[in-house]
């Protein structure tokens, strides 16, 4: 219940939990109507899934601001690969949440001549963009993860053998070894397990809204559903939180 208040004392676990419900409906929806079951149920679940994904456009009004501002302190990180990746996911992110302040003024009706799915394709791109730059500073973390745990490892710092690489498995103990190394490499490192989970979950989201990839929208609201877990675990953990974020 603590943890509850504290999110909902945030706007950024208003908007998790919020997506987290709105991602579940659209899960819900295509499955009673892929199951033929209770259209009535399958309705409400859309209006659910629509007034939630509106009153997040609405949390989110004026952030494209914030988020652009933010970029120009990542900017100067001394680290070249997190500089390059973070500074262009928020320009990405701040150009996203632009199309979507546009999507939210055309849905509310203050502005008529909004053309919606220009804008929703806009969103989608950039939001794309960001996504995979954020994957590109994971790939990065991963690695140099790996490295410092094999240079630990060689210096007797820490234990375990991590010798084993997925090009060099010949054996089913070689698997497994391997295994259990990546499953301690993720508990020890538990920040980048969940900012990777947590992108690789939302990238076949706007690939799916640009047509790149045909997900179904059940397959889409799973996807969202265990992408918005993550981003609460963030929230309610510390350690779960990649940082600089």
């Amino acid at each position: 219940l603590d943890a509850l208040i504290k999110l909902n004392n945030q706007t950024a676990g208003r908007d998790k939990i919020a997506r987290l419900i709105q991602y579940t409906s659209r899960a819900l929806w295509d499955s009673l109507e892929s199951a033929d079951a209770s259209p009535a149920l399958a309705d409400n679940f859309k209006t659910v899934e629509y007034i939630l994904s509106t009153f997040r456009k609405l949390l989110r009004f004026g952030r494209c601001v914030d988020v652009f501002y933010s970029s120009l302190r990542t900017i100067h990180h001394p680290e070249l690969t997190i500089r390059v990746t973070l500074t262009l996911s928020k320009l990405s992110q701040s150009l996203f949440l632009l199309g979507d302040h546009f999507m939210w003024l055309a849905r509310t009706g203050l502005v008529k001549s909004i053309n919606t799915k220009s804008w929703g394709k806009f969103a989608n791109k950039y939001w794309l963009l960001s996504i995979i730059m954020n994957l590109c500073r994971d790939v990065y973390e991963i690695f140099r993860l790996m490295n410092l745990h094999k240079a630990g490892a060689k210096s007797g710092i820490t234990r375990g053998n991590i010798s084993t690489s997925p090009l060099s498995i010949n054996s089913r103990r070689d698997f497994n070894r391997l295994a259990l190394y990546s499953y301690s490499l993720m508990l020890a490192h538990k920040d980048v397990a969940v900012d990777t989970v947590k992108n690789l979950c939302d990238l076949f989201i706007p690939l799916t809204g640009l047509g790149y990839t045909n997900l179904t929208p059940r397959t889409i609201g799973i996807l969202g559903a265990i992408s918005s877990v993550a981003g609460l675990w963030a929230l309610l953990d510390p350690a779960a939180k990649i940082l600089p974020a």
